[in-house]
This record gives structure tokens, sequence and C-alpha cells, in this order.
């Protein structure tokens, strides 16, 4: 049956702390009762004073509803789309007989955030609001109905990007006659249709015992050791405690530049009046850190790790042990950035769905983690946030402002699907998104001149390859076209797989020979006087001969390290991987002079940064692409759609001594066990599973 057809949405009156909507109902303790429920922005449920389930940061975050785009940093006109996600939980088990206390504890989440306006007031409402169903045995209902009260808890204000503040001095618990009654509720409509989550829920996933490391004046220092996302849990132990968490320490203090943004962004929780309390932590928001300061008197501190219940399904070890740590790196990044259903391009100043940044993460996370539903509801996402009107992406999803461009990040609704096709094997995401898919190439036509994509909406950014170490020097309508050529050859795929037909063939040859006309040097071969990573794109598409790769060989060779973006950085590695020279490759992830992934893990990494020389974040998956080639290049392994069959090819890569890896690939398990020596590879290769695994030996093999 279809849920919440009779229960309302209920609402409190506008408030600074996080508002407590109560319900009274008769139950008979054990029967059958499950409730289905949403929140806006976060909630938590409460029966009997007992918390209901282990998840956080629930529901998955989304579009929830209209709002007024021209109150964001730069105006738009677009339309996009909109949905509300619920959750299921089976309450049997907290059920007393006779009257019983339902309890749901709203936070802002991303629903009214307006603190941090970096982006404009991405806000979309005044008031935060739930509607609940429990449905009993013999399909007895209870449901929000407008007779709920609001009681007021013990959160006081909350903020994703600023923190949370907790008094304790008139709260004691959830249970029955515990509350400060303040108010009625409010019944009111709400459009958006609601859908059942069916991507993982944050969680608590470990817990740290970090180790104290000094005092800065009355404020005692720890670290958790890496940098991780999550919260500090403590028991107070005087009236008031105040916990600050940041990325780096200098001068045996904590500075808080690159997890603030520069700004006075500093996630600050504060507890008072708590001294009678077990544990106390933050609800409704998590920090991205790996140091922090308690203000106060505190014992029994913890980290806890909260994500969202992704698991690695990889696991990666050799010789080389800077692309062990880059293999490691990339997966804790990778996770700490997972929450509520969205890929974060950081898990403190922006935690932001990136669309340039979750596209090219997107299939290194799925081969090496159980990222499959997750991935299914951010494509959700990027459609939701494609202008109805002209098939525009937004730069984030769900949008909540931020920049990109034309290429790199509207390609997404392209990308995104096809990795997961790619990985997954289900023809079911390509059939379901191809509209979006040829709606956003014609919107992309309309941003070219002279057959180049060069320029992005009024008002709208243009980055290109974003995030070099130097000034961006490879021409941003070169990065922009080979995406829409890229896009445009990926959709003639795609049409071909789901059984249609679509023909782009002369925009791109148009596009490709604009490219060449614009850029290439026909005495030396090279695309945009060879900066950066500019043959490596245009390899990739068919563009140049073989000066052009035999300069990006030459140069890289020479230089043995990296001065790419976000997307040169795994283009480079694809096509280094594409034209036989892995070893190259090898050289240039495991060098660790500056700007390179090797210098983060020499500098005491344990997260891949944003920039190069660590200004920025600490924790960007987006330079972590690449890993993915650790399974095309390395290992040397290619496969069809859902991996159910994969070939092998090991070959001689000098520098990495072995290899042992395990790997979940489509229905089955492979284990890769390498010995290089002698020039030749030494390969055993298991495999558990519904799998079929083709071994092919190459000029470097050895029995």
């Amino acid at each position: 049956m279809k849920p919440f057809i009779h229960a309302k949405w209920v609402s409190a009156e506008e408030s600074d702390f996080a508002p407590i909507i109560l319900k009274k109902f008769n139950a008979v303790k054990g029967e059958r009762a499950v409730i289905n429920i949403s929140g806006l922005g976060f909630y938590e449920l409460f029966i009997n004073g007992e918390r209901v389930g282990e998840d956080f940061y629930k529901p998955a975050v989304s579009d929830y509803a209209p709002r007024d785009f021209s109150r964001y940093t730069y105006p738009l006109s677009d339309k996009t789309s909109h949905r509300v996600y619920y959750n299921s939980y089976d309450i049997s088990k907290y059920l007393k007989n006779g009257e019983n206390t339902l309890a749901v504890m709203l936070g802002k989440g991303y629903y009214c955030q307006k603190k941090r306006l970096a982006e404009g007031d991405t806000s979309f409402g005044e008031r935060l609001r739930c509607i609940f169903e429990i449905t009993f045995r013999e399909n007895r209902k209870v449901y929000s109905d407008g007779s709920e009260k609001v009681a007021e808890s013990f959160i006081k204000s909350d903020n994703l990007f600023y923190g949370e503040t907790q008094d304790y001095a008139d709260f004691a618990d959830f249970s029955s006659g515990c509350f400060k009654v303040v108010s009625n509720v409010k019944v009111e409509e709400y459009p958006e249709k609601l859908y059942r989550q069916r991507c993982p829920s944050d969680g608590i996933i470990r817990k740290i015992k970090p180790i104290f490391i000094g005092t800065d004046g009355n404020r005692k220092i720890y670290d958790a050791g890496e940098e991780i996302s999550g919260v500090v849990a403590l028991k107070t132990l005087s009236d008031k405690v105040i916990v600050r968490h940041g990325e780096k320490l200098e001068n045996g203090k904590i500075n808080f530049d690159t997890s603030s943004g520069y700004s006075d962004q500093i996630s600050t929780d504060i507890y008072l009046n708590a001294r009678n309390r077990k544990k106390v932590f933050p609800i409704f928001n998590w920090s991205g850190f790996r140091y922090f300061d308690v203000e106060g008197e505190a014992e029994d501190i913890e980290v806890f790790v909260i994500h969202s219940r992704v698991r690695q399904t990889a696991t990666f070890e050799c010789g080389n042990k800077t692309l062990e740590w880059l293999f490691n790196a990339y997966i804790r990044t990778e996770l700490i950035n997972m929450h509520s259903g969205v890929p974060m391009d950081c898990p403190h100043r922006e935690r932001l769905g990136y669309t340039g940044d979750g596209q090219l993460t997107a299939e290194t996370a799925m081969l090496y983690l159980s990222g499959g539903s997750f991935y299914e509801k951010w494509i959700a996402d990027i459609a939701d946030c494609q202008d109805i009107s002209t098939g525009h992406i937004q730069h984030t999803a769900p949008f909540f402002g931020g920049g990109g461009g034309p290429g790199g990040w509207g390609s997404a609704i392209v990308e995104v699907p096809y990795a997961y096709y790619k990985v997954c094997g289900d023809k079911r995401i390509l059939k379901k998104y191809y509209r979006n898919m040829l709606r956003y190439l014609d919107c992309m036509q309309g941003f070219c001149e002279n057959n180049l994509v060069v320029k992005e909406r009024d008002g709208g950014w243009c980055l290109g390859d974003w995030c070099t170490p130097e000034d961006v020097a490879i021409p941003e309508p070169f990065v922009n076209t080979y995406y829409y050529v890229k896009s445009m050859r990926q959709v003639e795929k795609i049409a071909e797989i789901i059984g249609e037909k679509v023909d782009y063939s002369k925009e791109t040859e148009r596009c490709l020979a604009a490219m060449k006309r614009e850029y290439y040097d026909e005495k030396s071969g090279d695309f945009c006087g060879g900066i950066q990573a500019a043959n490596a794109f245009a390899i990739l598409i068919g563009l140049g001969d073989e000066r052009t790769k035999k300069n990006l060989i030459g140069k890289y060779s020479e230089t043995k390290t990296l001065d790419t973006g976000i997307f040169g950085t795994d283009v480079l590695a694809e096509a280094l991987v594409i034209l036989g020279r892995t070893d190259i490759l090898v050289e240039i992830l495991s060098g660790d002079k500056k700007p390179s992934l090797g210098y983060m893990k020499a500098n005491g990494a344990t997260t891949i940064w944003e920039g190069w020389s660590g200004y920025g974040s600490m924790a960007h998956p987006m330079q972590g692409a690449c890993v993915k080639q650790f399974l095309y290049g390395l290992l040397g392994v290619s496969g069809d759609a859902g991996f159910k069959n994969i070939t092998v090819k090991p070959e001689f890569i000098d520098k990495l001594g072995y290899i042992k890896a395990k790997i979940k690939l489509g229905g089955g398990v492979v284990k890769f066990d390498y010995v290089y020596e002698n020039g030749r590879v030494k390969a055993n290769i298991e495999k558990k599973g519904d799998i079929n695994v083709k071994l092919i030996k190459g000029d470097t093999y050895a029995e």
C-alpha cells in the first residue's frame, strides 16, 4: 500500500533550537509495528525514550523543493526537479503496553542552513518539519495529523558548518513527561513526492582513542592519528566544555585555515550543564578533522568515525610503499566524504556534491567500494539538478551553489551512469537517464563558439582543469571541448547498448577539427604547446600523431612529476596506461618531489589533499581518481560490463617488487599475487564466485 496516504507534514515555528515533535499513541508490547518517517532537514526518532536505529544524518540529502535562485552568489533562472526521501524502521521492540511516546527531534541539515552564505542563501524554508506513519497488525495506523505538540530539546543551535550547542539544564531525557512543551504543531502542505531511501545511511563505523599531545593556553590538544569525518564524544566534568576541530598542527597549536575555508567557519561544539551525562557528542553535524582541542574538563574522550555505510571491497599492497599509501589514502579520503547519499568534495569547508569531483572518482569508488546503491542515488541527484528547459547540469548535486564549468562538471550526467553500467553491468540506469543525457548535449551545443565550448551561463564559472600546481595554463575551452566530445561518443555507445540510435559524428568532427585548428602545432606535434597534460587529452579522443605520443612520454619520463589539475591527472594516468607506459605512471605517482601525491605522503598526509602543496583542504578525493589505474594498468585487468568476464595481462613494471591485491569484481572475488624479478612477472591468480578469468601471458610474463 502507498505510504503516507493520510499522514500530514507537521512543523514547528521558526526557532534556533532543534524542536521535538511529540505524539502519544496506544500500543501492545511486542506487537509488530513499522514506521515510515521523514524529517526536514535531519531527524532523530525516539520511542519511549529510546533512540530508534543506528543511522545518522537522515533522510538522505536531496533537492527538497523549489527555491528562489536569485538569492545565490549569481542569480539563476533554472527550474530543477525535487524529491524527499523517507526511511522505514521496525519499532516493535520499543513498544510497551498502553500509552507510548513518539519523539522526533529535527535538525537544520542542508534544509535551512542560514549561517554559511559563501554560495548565497541556499536554504529551502524557515520551519523544520516531519511526517510519519506507523502501521500495526491488521493495517491499524497512527500518523502525523496535527494533534502533535512541539517541545524544546537540549540542542540550542545546530549548523553543519559551524557546529552544535547543547544545554541540558532543563532537559532530562526523551521519555514521557520530561518535555518542555512550547507550542502546537502547524500542518503544512508539501508538494514534493516521497521516495524510500535505498542508499546506505551514515553510521558510526569505528572508534578511535585519541592521543593527548599538548596544551594551548587552557585548551588541551588531541590527535586522532588520521584525517577523519565524525565527532568527538566525551564525558564532561565541568558546566561548560568547548571542542574545536581542525586539520593542521603548527607551532603547538591547531591551524583551522584549511578546514574553515580561511574564515571564521571553525567547527565548534559547546556543551553546557552536562555533568550528569554519560557521554555527549553532536547529533546533527559531523566535522572533518585530525586534531581537536578541548576547553573545560572532560574524560573518556573518543573519536567516532562516521560516514555512509559503504564498505571497502578491495585491498592492495606492493613493494612500492608510496603506491600502497596512495591506494589506502584514496580509500580513506573517499569514505570520509560519503555522507547522506552524496559524494562530497570535502568533509568540512564545503560539503558539496561537486559534479566535476564526483564524476572523476565515481568509477574508482565503485571499483573498490560497495558504492552501487550510493551512486544510484547520486545519479538521481544529478538528474534532479538539471534545468528542465535548457538541459543545463548544475555544478553541485543536490544543488547548493558552487561553480565549475560546462565540460568536466556537467558531463557527470553521462560519465557517472556509464561508470555505474561499466562496474555494475546494469543497463537500467542508462535507460532511465538517456533523455537527460541528450538534453545535456543539446545544452552544451549552445555554449559553443566556432565549435569550441567557450562559456558557461551568464555569471557562471568556467574553470577547465582546476587546481593545477601553478596557474591553470591549459586553455579552458580545450578541456571543456574534450569533455563535450567524450560525452557525445559515450552517449552514442549508450544508445547502442539500450537499443536506441543517435549520431553525433558530424558535431564531433567539427569539434575535433576546431581543437586541432586552434591548439595543434604542426611543427612540434604538440597541443597547447605541450603544457600540463594537453597531449594526453588529445590522445584520448584520437587527436595528434605519433609525435604527440612521443612528446607526452618524453616529457613525463624526464620530469617524473605532475603539473596537472583534477582532470589532467586522471587523463594523464589513463593515457600512459593506454600507451603501454604504466612504468612512467608508477614513477610519477611514487615520486616525492613537489608537486606529487608522494609529496603528500612524505609530509605526513593520511588522506589526499586538495592543493598539491597543502593549500586548501587536506581531504579531497578528486586527485585520487587515477587509482583506478591500479586495476587496469598495474594489474592489467580488462573486462566486460559488470566484470562477469575479465582478461588479465600482467606486465613487468620496475620498482614494484610485488603486488598482492584482492578485489570484488562482478559476482566474485579475485586475488592477485605478482612477483617482479629479472625483468619478468610471476603471476598467481585465484578466483571465487561467479566470475570468469582469462590469463594472457605477455612478453614479460614468467611461468
